[in-house]
């Protein structure tokens, strides 16, 4: 990749729209060093980053807080032994620290190793931000700190003595009427009178200045002269004292250079994958798959050309070497170069590219383009030796591993000779391996894509009845230039039009009719091709419906059981209260013949009643059983779910009695083939072995933990659970509702937070988010 091509291609606008995005100047200056990647490996990791941070912004929904002012100045400052930093340099300095810990803690939700290592391994910062906020606070001011308070006061009150006795001047009858003004004003830091020339000898004091038309005098009284030199001193010792407090500081900033060095240069990185990310998001981008040699691009857009890009379908099989696209003028060939060759450096650079999901591209080791009229009045080079001086110059560098764009190939010379040159380029190109995608449009060229393996022919579509391009490209078939129609459209005479196509009738072969058969059997194919996929769309459609009925059966198998196993109970309960009564009769009273029967009369009532339930359910689960695909009846070697619990285990042979030996964890049951419903069976996995720590297997941290409906003493040690569970998460921040009742929920929730040390703080939500009924928590040190 050269210069010239990032040129062409624009990619370099879109670095500047990436940079946009960053947080810091660390992270502006690493972007704008930075070109695509050519080594697989960097570019795959690349990715993997940007991708990670295009994760996080999506799941988290909001940015990283704080800003990073420019602190470079700054640093090089201090970093020379003795010098001081400015409050602006101190205040930039601190802000700058805690943006980098706010950065810092909203990376640490990411599950990228490689980030998460660096994440781990930031210095600390604590002792940078605690040094320059004990002088100054977030707003830049100086801090009331004790050093200087004392020399503040005595500053006030010296002012407000010097405007007491200046106020005197004023409100004194016979020395109102020879000053100026009506306030007094400043000279070089003390207090003076605006005195008319002509009354100066009336004033004992200091002349400090005469106005520029000589009509004022500016005297500084004598009962102002020592209050004036003490304010000077108290502000000098100010300064002083100031001075002292940042030097110190400096030096506690300048211990801790090597740890800002290497967090400014872990910003640099993040920031510019953060940048990334956010292009990324804004351009709704997605990260093309890695392809073994060929390109596939579905709907791809030029990014430069937002919302006026018209999606295009670039299609080259891991076969195919080149690809020569013909077609009318403002048809988009050219667009459609520039968006590979673009695309391709995005790709390498780790950004997401404008297309499709499934868009694929290799990783070429250089990206070479002449694209557009290279004509130049300064170097005396005509269009086609301006072509040429580039051409020469892709020759010379690019390899087999290359992507090349070569526009208008052969055109700015004779046709003929042009055309020799081309096909020699292509050649080339071919023998090396580098994959080329040209656009013409010379007929030969045309002719020149079916006699090569590798080479492959389209062309962009051109609607005859309007007369205007489609901006679509059709793989497989060469376009024409429609020279005659377009020039038609654009007002040239029918006449001449005419002229031109008696010309053309004697000169042209059939090639014209030969690609408008090949355009009608494209249009067909696609025709059928679009048939065949909505009749696809259509068989999913009822797949999904099927899926539905069969997850609605399960659902009432489920309901029915319920149904089933409350009437059993209503059943047992009425039959052991009427069981009950008798028993209690019989010792009550004699036993009878009468009573006798009457036992065994209720006795064979309650064997029917049960018998009818069991046959009832049996019926259900026999009716209800969904048939899997392939399926069939249940024999050795099945997979099969154990009702009612639907634990699964595998049927290893018959048993007696039309039942089967089925084998479930380390047990062996007989089960009656009723209680037996097919399932697929599990893929064979190799043995796995995982640890978990305790608090993992009793609770898992939620965002929102609903307590209503607890007791209080089963509420506390829910909240308990989700703490300590929330803590080992590193889940921050969650809310609780306990509801408002009679507050005794509430009052517990408050007193178990207000004793737990992790809480950093807790508060009620919105009224709009549950008010007093849900509290927020914040967890910290």
């Amino acid at each position: 990749m050269n210069e010239h091509s990032f040129e062409l291609l624009e990619f370099y606008r879109i670095r500047e729209e990436a940079i946009s995005y960053c947080l810091s100047y660390e992270g502006s200056e690493s972007l704008l060093s930075s070109l695509p990647l050519r080594e697989p490996e960097e570019v795959r990791l690349a990715k993997e980053e940007t991708e990670e941070l295009y994760r996080l912004l999506k799941d988290s929904h909001k940015l990283p807080s704080g800003s990073f002012p420019p602190i470079h100045d700054a640093i090089k400052s201090v970093a020379k032994e003795g010098s001081t930093l400015a409050v602006e340099e101190l205040w930039a300095i601190g802000t700058w620290s805690q943006a980098y810990s706010s950065f810092l803690h909203w990376l640490s939700a990411t599950e990228h190793e490689a980030i998460k290592k660096s994440v781990a391994a930031a210095p600390e910062l604590m002792e940078v931000q605690k040094t320059a906020f004990h002088i100054i606070g977030p707003d830049g001011e100086l801090k009331d700190i004790p050093e200087l308070r004392a020399i503040k006061d005595r500053i006030r009150k010296i002012n407000q003595e010097i405007e007491r006795l200046s106020a005197s001047f004023f409100m004194d009858e016979a020395t109102r009427g020879l000053l100026q003004s009506d306030v007094p004003t400043q000279r070089d830091g003390r207090t003076v009178l605006a005195v008319k020339a002509g009354a100066k000898s009336r004033f004992k004091g200091i002349i400090h200045e005469l106005s520029a038309t000589g009509q004022t005098v500016y005297i500084e009284p004598e009962i102002l002269l020592s209050k004036n030199n003490e304010l000077v001193e108290e502000e000098a010792r100010y300064q002083r004292e100031l001075f002292r407090l940042l030097r110190e500081a400096s030096e506690k900033i300048r211990k801790c250079l090597p740890m800002l060095h290497d967090a400014r240069e872990l910003v640099a990185r993040m920031d510019a994958i953060y940048a990334k990310a956010r292009y990324s998001i804004k351009n709704n981008g997605v990260f093309a798959l890695v392809s073994s040699g060929g390109i596939e691009l579905l709907k791809a857009r030029h990014p430069i050309l937002g919302s006026k890009a018209i999606p295009i379908d670039l299609f080259m099989p891991d076969g195919a070497r080149t690809l020569i696209i013909t077609g009318p003028n403002t048809g988009g060939k050219t667009v459609s170069l520039k968006t590979a060759g673009l695309l391709a450096m995005m790709n390498q650079y780790g950004l997401a590219i404008p297309a499709a999901y499934g868009s694929a591209l290799p990783i070429f080791d250089g990206v070479w383009a002449d694209i557009g009229d290279e004509q130049s009045m300064d170097q005396s080079l005509s269009t086609f030796s301006g072509h040429m001086k580039n051409i020469a110059e892709i020759v010379k560098q690019a390899s087999g591993n290359s992507l090349v764009l070569l526009d208008e190939l052969g055109s700015g010379t004779d046709p003929e000779e042009g055309c020799a040159i081309a096909m020699a380029l292509l050649d080339l190109f071919i023998s090396r391996g580098s994959l080329c995608l040209v656009s013409t449009h010379h007929g030969i060229l045309k002719n020149f894509g079916y006699t090569k393996e590798s080479v492959l022919n389209a062309s962009v579509d051109f609607d005859k009845d309007t007369l205007s391009p489609t901006y679509r490209i059709v793989m497989g078939i060469p376009g024409e230039s429609r020279a005659l129609d377009i020039a038609s459209r654009n007002g040239l005479s029918p006449e001449l039009i005419e002229g031109a196509r008696q010309y053309l009738k004697d000169e042209r072969s059939d090639i014209s009719a030969l690609i408008k058969s090949l355009s009608a059997k494209h249009r067909e194919l696609d025709s059928i091709r679009s048939e065949e996929k909505k009749r696809l769309k259509e068989a999913r459609e009822e797949q999904r419906k099927a899926d539905l009925r069969e997850l609605k059966l399960r659902q009432k198998e489920a309901e029915l059981r319920n149904q089933g196993v409350s009437e059993l109970k209503n059943l047992l309960s009425e039959s052991r209260k009427t069981l009950e009564n008798l028993v209690r009769e019989i010792r009550e009273e004699e036993l009878t013949k009468e009573k006798t029967q009457e036992v065994k009369d209720f006795l064979s009532k309650l064997d029917t009643e049960v018998k009818e339930a069991e046959s009832k359910a049996d019926m259900f689960v026999k009716h209800s059983k969904p048939v899997l695909p392939g399926s069939g009846r249940i024999e050795a070697g099945s997979a099969v779910l154990l009702l009612p619990g639907r634990r699964r285990g595998l049927v290893l042979r018959s048993a007696k009695g039309g039942k089967w030996l089925v084998e479930t964890d380390a047990l062996r049951l007989t089960v009656d083939e009723a209680d037996m419903e097919l399932t697929e069976a599990l893929p064979n996995k190799a043995p796995m072995v995982s640890v978990e720590n305790a608090a993992s297997r009793s609770s898992k941290a939620v965002l929102e933990l609903d307590l209503r409906g607890y007791r209080l003493a089963d509420a506390l040690v829910a909240l308990e659970r989700q703490l300590d569970a929330a803590i080992l998460a590193g889940l921050y921040s969650f809310s609780v509702i306990h509801g408002t009742g009679e507050g005794v929920l509430q009052a517990g929730v408050k007193s178990c937070l207000s004793s737990y040390a992790a809480v950093k703080s807790f508060h009620y939500a919105r009224p709009e988010e549950g008010g007093h009924g849900k509290t927020i928590i914040e967890l910290g040190n």
